[in-house]
């Protein structure tokens, strides 16, 4: 075992064909299509960028097929920035997808071997303990989901390598850190880089305090590496950075709610065989608790990732604990956005993998002490095969939950957009059809002047003043030949983005509308998508690599890696970017914020019917006004409408109640966030905010409901916030009656 484990070519081997039986089940249906919505909306990014690479040679910039038109690299779930981005242009979008998740099994058992061999001193435990990891059922079961993306979690044991590598004063650890968060960003791991990036932070800290660096005085050195590195990763995923800030700026995604799950459920979801679809989604061998208990209880290097799977299953609780460490975490940026609390059992699992390294490495130790723990170490190695054997069957199992139906034809025609179905995207893009019902989880800007049923997708504003015919079609240029009789706009049935560039003319957004303002005559209009944050900062992720390069080449002479000077290469990257943004300008895509009913979130002016209220709260939130119905309507939906004004700091966990009670029972409708847009400690100061939802009465009893509104501490104790009316008086059960409406008899 302890040869096989330190051949390379023994060891990569074995887990290759573990892989491939653990992944037949996706390898065997290569050419079918997987029906689950969100694997519509995800397969049609990435169909969409395969096309763009294979079909017109571009770079997968900008995505016409899609939410009417989309910035591919600022979209956060799309896979295009990748490398595997190729083997999809190769081999097709729907076969690539099943090689590329054996590639990512086959590397995240090996990253796992190396961090396990690093921190265990093990090869043997290291190798029981990879494939524990490297197929836990949650890859699976994002896999039948359509959830690719999610393999990127496969890429932490290396990031923590790394990081220890880098820590230690290697090169090489630096390149594995920036190498894998840009892997990670590419491959649009949405969950996977936030999380991946807290436990790369505390492994920073862990290797630190660790005794060999503070006796040796080297984690000084350690320090200045660490920042290089930190500087240099920045640098090299600038690539994919610089476009997602870009995007949230002008389409900020929050997450709400207060998930949470009992240590039961957490339990069951992490070690109960996915015997049905309801439980093991994150499976790992029970094998691996029972060489972790052995490790915790036998030896000191166990106590780190034990508290650290610890701390997982905490924060997998998500609210059903108290106190919620989740809850805390999304206070942080970034982490704000994090909705599921469970996918921190996928670093559980690590953390349970290497216990279980441990474990195993204690039994070979004992192995040398007499005849008992040699049968105990022989048992134990029947066992791990035993195990390794479940973690393979308990993939397989995860994996065939998905469901598949057959491809749909392809259809060569010209490219327009169509009115789409948002749960069913992957049927759109083989007809070269681009929906315009987007099902994105956060708030694509869309002009509302798309249409999916013109004749011709480039025209002119005013009709009459000439006409346009188009000469060329790709996703990243077109070229349009205009004739204009007077000066007009040329309008192209997409989404405006700064991004757009035209030879001629203005680029213009008519209501979020791509637009060219022409002078009067012949015009050849040549527009071209050249982002200022997708082509600067891959110039700024090149320079971040040439920088390692010069460090790598500079070692060789000098025997060591230079701590600040490290650190001053590794600026010069994030200071071309500077001179970019100074130099390279573009107009700003402002958000336009709008509430689930489309209608806008800020308001100038209360209309004339809302009920006048100016109700305060022990926090500075304003409930200034109400709207309420007096009765649903013909569908039995009753629209309400709150207006609040924000006049100081508020926690993030304060939310909106609304209790509505009738005869005999009461309904809520609860909620977070504002309009679907901001949580209160994010919303502007002293605008008014106007958040609009709705309520169905359909299975309402008759009679009139009153409908009363407060503040509590949503993600907190659940407590009210008390309620004043604005003289100062307390307001009984800290809620205000905005409204009354009478549910009419049943016909």
């Amino acid at each position: 075992m302890h040869r096989a484990a330190t051949t390379a070519g023994l060891r990569l081997a074995f887990f290759g064909l573990l892989a491939l039986v653990a992944a037949w089940e996706p390898l065997s249906q290569v050419g079918r299509t997987n029906d689950f919505r969100d694997a519509h909306l995800l397969h049609a990014y990435e169909e969409a960028g395969a096309r763009t690479v294979a079909t017109y040679g571009q770079a997968p910039l900008w995505n016409p097929w899609t939410c009417g038109g989309q910035y591919a690299l600022g979209s956060a779930q799309t896979r295009v920035a990748s490398p595997t981005v190729l083997l999809s242009a190769a081999l097709g979008a729907h076969r690539a997808q099943a090689v590329v998740l054996w590639l990512f099994l086959v590397l995240g058992m090996e990253g796992f071997y190396r961090f396990a061999r690093q921190r265990t001193g093990s090869s043997v435990g290291a190798l029981v303990a990879a494939p524990l990891f490297g197929l836990a059922g949650f890859t699976a079961h994002a896999w039948s989901l359509g959830w690719l993306n999610f393999a990127g979690f496969l890429l932490l044991p290396w990031l923590l390598f790394g990081t220890r590598r880098a820590a230690e004063g290697h090169l090489d650890g630096a390149a594995l850190v920036a190498g894998g968060f840009a892997l990670q960003l590419g491959f649009g791991s949405s969950y996977p880089v936030p999380i991946s990036a807290l436990f790369v932070a505390l492994e920073a800290v862990r290797t630190l305090v660790s005794r060999p660096l503070r006796r040796s005085g080297r984690w000084r050195r350690g320090v200045w590496a660490l920042g290089a590195t930190a500087l240099f990763t920045l640098g090299a995923c600038m690539f994919r950075l610089w476009p997602l800030v870009e995007t949230m700026r002008s389409a900020p995604r929050l997450m709400a709610g207060t998930p949470g799950h009992s240590l039961l459920t957490v339990g069951r979801e992490l070690l109960q065989f996915p015997s049905n679809a309801d439980v093991g989604h994150f499976f790992v061998a029970p094998l691996a608790v029972l060489l972790a208990l052995g490790a915790v209880l036998s030896r000191r290097r166990a106590a780190y990732p034990a508290v650290l799977a610890g701390l997982c299953v905490w924060l997998a609780s998500g609210y059903a604990a108290k106190p919620s460490l989740f809850a805390a975490l999304r206070l942080l940026p970034i982490f704000g956005t994090l909705r599921y609390p469970e996918r921190f059992l996928v670093p559980a699992g690590l953390f349970l993998a290497e216990l279980a390294a441990l474990g195993f490495a204690a039994l070979m130790i004992r192995a040398r002490w007499g005849t008992a723990w040699k049968w105990t170490a022989r048992v134990a190695c029947g066992l791990a095969l035993a195990g390794i054997a479940v973690q393979v069957v308990g993939f397989h199992r995860n994996a065939r939950r998905v469901t598949l139906v057959p491809t749909p034809l392809a259809v060569d025609q010209p490219f327009a957009q169509a009115r789409g179905n948002r749960w069913a995207q992957g049927v759109f893009l083989p007809l070269n059809r681009g929906s315009i019902a987007c099902g994105e989880a956060w708030p694509v800007p869309m002009s509302e002047r798309l249409r999916g049923d013109l004749s011709q997708e480039e025209y002119l504003e005013d009709a009459s003043a000439g006409t346009a015919r188009r000469v060329e079609w790709t996703p990243n240029r077109l070229v349009v030949d205009v004739d204009a009789t007077r000066p007009t706009a040329l309008l192209i049935n997409q989404n405006w983005h700064p991004g757009w560039k035209s030879s001629v003319g203005e680029v213009v957004s008519r209501e979020g509308l791509l637009g060219v303002t022409l002078p009067e005559g012949h015009h050849r209009v040549v527009l071209r998508f050249l982002p200022r944050s997708g082509l600067g900062g891959a110039a700024v992720s090149v320079l971040a690599w040439v920088g390692l390069a010069v460090l790598a080449w500079g070692p060789r002479r000098r025997g060591a890696w230079p701590g600040p000077g490290a650190v001053a290469v590794a600026v010069v990257p994030l200071v071309a970017m500077g001179v970019l943004l100074a130099a390279w300008r573009e107009p700003e895509a402002m958000p336009v914020l709008r509430n689930p009913d489309g209608s806008l979130l800020g308001t100038a002016a209360l209309p004339p019917d809302a009920r006048i209220l100016h109700g305060r709260f022990e926090r500075p939130v304003e409930l200034v006004a109400a709207q309420v119905p007096a009765a649903p309507d013909a569908q039995g939906i009753v629209p309400l409408v709150l207006y609040w004004q924000v006049r100081g700091k508020v926690p993030r966990s304060v939310g909106i109640w609304v209790h509505v009670t009738g005869p005999g029972e009461r309904k809520t409708a609860d909620h977070a966030v504002v309009g679907g847009t901001f949580f209160f400690s994010d919303a502007p100061r002293r605008a008014l905010l106007r958040d609009a939802f709705a309520l169905s009465t359909k299975d309402w009893e008759p009679g009139q409901w009153k409908v009363v509104v407060g503040l509590w501490y949503a993600g907190g104790d659940g407590s009210r916030l008390q309620a004043f009316t604005a003289d100062d008086t307390p307001v009984p059960e800290d809620g205000f009656e905005v409204g009354t409406l009478t549910v009419p008899p049943k016909p």
